[in-house]
């Protein structure tokens, strides 16, 4: 599957009308369609998962994204979940805005809600991403720029509404892209600040099921920002290395599985040394 808003497959029989009273050869059933409906990923080492659950409206396009977090490495399994939302007129003309719903049993309210406007540069990719309303008083924007590459910065600001030049510059990270593939994720506290995560990785040849060429360049950019999971790249991974704030590397090695359509179902990424599980990833569709 290349994209998330593929439109369902319908195989439609037709028939010549003549004088014989042979009934017609009855339609051949409906193929089920091919969307990615969820998606999971593992680490057995930490025992946290993270669900991700795609809604699609009556037009097959993508109109939700779901990530629930499931933490059980104490006595008590902890839950949050956000989901980010949109409304698409047609399969060509990107929303102009989107809605944040955040549900943290660490902080009240639950189901808090942030209205995001998006803007876009003349190649659909966002330049501007700022919240017009929220509940909890957590106001921020994001700036978008990029060079001939496609190389992107984004500069992450919070700020008062009701405090004129209260902007304050809170994280900057850069996503470094070769053939549509994130090469690197690198993001910092301010500009010479902490250093936040560093991500590398190299490809394989599988197609990455969370891959949509008509939001890599912004859906896709905010919905890999300070996340492990990788909207944007067209490929799955091979290799990744992740290196934290203290400077501690996780490497990996990925293998995929495939069904009988060809599809990633699974993938299993693995320890170069030692061999021990990290990341199991589980594809539904």
């Amino acid at each position: 599957m290349k994209n998330l808003s593929v439109c369902l497959i319908i195989s439609i029989v037709l028939f010549s009308c003549n004088k014989s009273n042979t009934p017609p050869p009855p339609e051949p059933p409906v193929p089920a369609d091919s969307l990615l409906k969820s998606f999971s990923v593992y680490e057995p080492l930490v025992h946290i998962k993270t669900l991700v659950v795609l809604g699609y409206d009556e037009k097959k396009l993508l109109a939700s994204v779901a990530v629930h977090n499931y933490d059980s490495s104490g006595s008590t399994v902890q839950i949050d979940s956000t989901v980010l939302s949109f409304k698409q007129a047609d399969s060509t003309t990107l929303p102009g805005s989107y809605d944040l719903t955040v549900y943290d049993p660490s902080g009240p309210p639950a189901g808090a809600l942030e209205h995001h406007l998006v803007s876009y540069d003349n190649l659909n990719r966002f330049t501007r991403d700022s919240a017009t309303m929220v509940q909890t008083n957590n106001y921020s924007t994001k700036h978008f720029t990029y060079d001939g590459y496609g190389n992107t910065t984004i500069e992450s600001f919070s700020f008062d509404p009701q405090t004129p030049g209260s902007l304050t510059y809170q994280q900057v990270d850069t996503m470094m892209m070769s053939q549509d593939n994130m090469l690197l994720d690198i993001a910092y506290m301010t500009p010479g600040g902490q250093m936040i995560r560093v991500i590398t990785r190299s490809f394989s040849t599988n197609l990455n099921p969370l891959y949509n060429q008509h939001f890599t360049y912004n859906f896709g950019t905010i919905l890999s920002y300070n996340s492990l999971v990788d909207f944007r790249s067209i490929n799955l991974p091979d290799q990744s290395n992740y290196q934290d704030s203290d400077f501690q590397t996780v490497s990996l090695n990925f293998a995929w599985t495939k069904d009988t359509a060809g599809r990633v179902i699974k993938g299993v990424g693995s320890d170069p040394n030692t061999g021990i599980t990290g990341q199991i990833y589980t594809y539904n569709y």
